[in-house]
């Protein structure tokens, strides 16, 4: 197994069965806690459910983060003033915590979909899917569906 942290910095990861991370990151709060020790799947080549949480080089960045598929390819999403349509190889990628709640937990504003847009598939390292650490906080992580507005017409 080869681990990695998700900090500002981190480069590239390699295929193997397994990648070990640890979060150094609020984006993902009360579901994924900084200091959490996470299994992930590094064999996913698409992407997976809505809801299912993913590791990822952030656009613009040798940075892995961590963040929950909220829209897949060919989904509509809110974008700016209008809508976007997901292309066959992207996905909507938001953070489970507020704004607010990043800033009470002394986190900057979260970056996500609604900062830098879609995510392409290329960018994606792997599917986290088993906390196994810290001993209190061992267990699945759970798939929280990610609800968007509809699209006007719908």
């Amino acid at each position: 197994m080869t681990e990695r942290r998700i900090v500002k910095g981190t480069a590239r990861s390699g295929r193997t069965r397994l990648l070990r991370v640890t979060v150094a990151e609020g984006s993902m709060l009360p579901t994924i806690q900084p200091g959490d020790w996470l299994l992930v799947d590094p064999t996913t080549t698409r992407w997976p459910r809505r809801g299912s949480v993913v590791v990822f080089q952030e656009p613009f960045s040798d940075t892995l983060a961590i963040k929950r598929v909220a829209a897949r390819p060919g989904d509509w999403v809110p974008f700016g003033d209008g809508w976007l349509q997901l292309a066959d190889d992207e996905a909507w990628l938001l953070s489970d915590a507020t704004d607010d709640e990043l800033a009470a937990a002394g986190f900057g504003p979260a970056s996500d979909s609604r900062k830098y847009g879609p995510v392409p598939v290329e960018s994606l390292v792997g599917r986290a899917w088993f906390r196994y650490g810290p001993i209190g906080r061992i267990g699945k992580i759970p798939k929280l569906p990610r609800r968007l507005p509809p699209r006007p017409g719908d």
